[in-house]
């Protein structure tokens, strides 16, 4: 089969009229774009060929549980549209920007070593970045896990008490 892309391509690039045979450089524009679109061909052919094998090959044996949604094995109960505590969200987002910071520290104290004080500023600058909005989200009690509801006030940070009922927002 690669055989054959090989032969189509060089069949597409021996009928464009090269500027070589004429002394030049070579049309390597024309060249180029060609290349990707035959890859980008061969990529769809690919993907598509192998979903349309699939769905001409594999048996078709309609049932119920087949068409339910699939949670965890269990059977859904209730509506789906339930208010979410978004501060899962927020401590998971947390962790993955500490996560690419701590995997940063060794490339960077390699560097340190030879570079010296151009690589200390520029990683300050990359600690500060990330420390400053973390310490805002401190501050402003995002990352308390129970937070008290407060009644009134001008905040216009909502406050949600973490129970088993569904938030509530005062």
């Amino acid at each position: 089969m690669l055989s054959s892309w090989i032969a189509a391509a060089k069949l597409c690039t021996a009928a464009i009229p090269s500027a070589q045979a004429a002394g030049g450089h070579g049309n390597t524009n024309v060249e180029l774009v060609l290349g990707m679109v035959l890859f980008a061909a061969a990529g769809f052919a690919i993907a598509f060929g192998g979903l349309t094998v699939g769905w001409i090959a594999r048996p078709t044996m309609p049932h119920p549980e087949k068409g339910a949604a699939y949670e965890c094995g269990e059977p859904a109960i209730g509506d789906s549209w339930i208010q979410f505590d978004l501060r899962f969200y927020t401590v998971a987002l947390v962790f993955i920007v500490f996560d690419v910071e701590i995997a940063l520290l060794y490339p960077w104290a390699v560097v340190l070593r030879e570079m010296g004080a151009p690589a200390f500023w520029a990683f300050l600058v990359f600690f500060l970045l990330i420390a400053i909005p973390f310490l805002y989200e401190w501050k402003s009690g995002y990352l308390d896990w129970v937070r008290a509801s407060t009644g009134g006030g001008d905040s216009p940070i909502p406050r949600y008490v973490c129970t088993n009922r569904p938030l509530l927002q005062s």
